[in-house]
């Protein structure tokens, strides 16, 4: 996987995608850091637009997380 990248969003600091595995990883600015897996290339690509959580939050939440921390 690739380093984090930063996004300008009320809710989400940073996020990486790993197209192989299709595993999204979101850090939030509360600091929860979650997994979530089957995310499509389409989904994660509006991530590296402003306020991505606004867009694409209710499809990502389809698939179940993993705290990692």
């Amino acid at each position: 996987m690739s380093e984090m990248v930063d996004v300008i969003s009320d809710n989400v600091r940073s996020y990486r995608y790993d197209v192989t595995s299709q595993k999204l990883l979101v850090l939030f600015h509360s600091g929860g850091l979650y997994e979530y897996s089957q995310i499509s290339q389409e989904i994660a690509s509006a991530f590296s637009q402003p306020h991505p959580w606004r867009r694409v939050g209710k499809n990502v939440m389809a698939h179940p997380p993993r705290k990692i921390q």
